[in-house]
């Protein structure tokens, strides 16, 4: 039942943030609809996420990747982008995702979730990180080539990081 209750609650919250705007001529029926889609979804979560905070939902991020909750993580996850896209925890909510990913077996959305980290946060202290853990994905992947490209950009542009030893070490066994 707990499972039926976060999957109703990630499909609320995966509905575009549009759905949820008010018009300029606003009617009684859409303004009680919008406020009945609210309650539904404290209902079934226990929490209502418009009035959580960033670290609030980076937090219950966390204790749903630790629980290997898949459906909250998500739906924080949204929440967290949606709402705080600026937030210094964005990076690091997005790394998560990643790993999680990855440790379901489903690189292709690893990598994406990496790849994302790098093109948003290009200033980040986690892009060095993403692009290691998206050569260790490629890796796995069985693609040596796109592993071997990604570990040699780390190398070359985060020289002395630890993510940069660890390139090292890699490419010494990809050879």
């Amino acid at each position: 039942m707990k499972q039926l209750r976060l999957l109703a609650a990630t499909v609320l919250l995966s509905l575009p943030l549009a759905s949820f705007a008010k018009p300029a001529n606003i009617s009684a029926k859409s303004s009680s609809r919008e406020l009945s889609q609210e309650a539904l979804l404290v209902e079934l979560t226990g929490k209502d996420l418009s009035k959580e905070s960033d670290i609030g939902l980076y937090a219950e991020m966390v204790s749903a990747y630790q629980a290997d909750d898949e459906i909250a993580f998500k739906s924080r996850l949204q929440s967290l982008l949606s709402r705080y896209p600026q937030s210094s925890y964005a990076d690091n909510a997005l790394f998560v995702a990643g790993r999680m990913a990855v440790d379901h077996g489903n690189y292709a959305e690893a990598i994406k979730y990496f790849a994302q980290i790098e093109k948003q946060y290009p200033r980040s202290n986690k892009v060095a990180a993403a692009k290691f853990a998206k050569a260790m994905t490629y890796k796995k992947m069985n693609l040596p080539e796109f592993s071997r490209k990604a570990l040699l950009e780390v190398r070359s542009r985060y020289p002395g990081s630890p993510e940069s030893f660890r390139a090292d070490a890699e490419l010494k066994i990809l050879k």
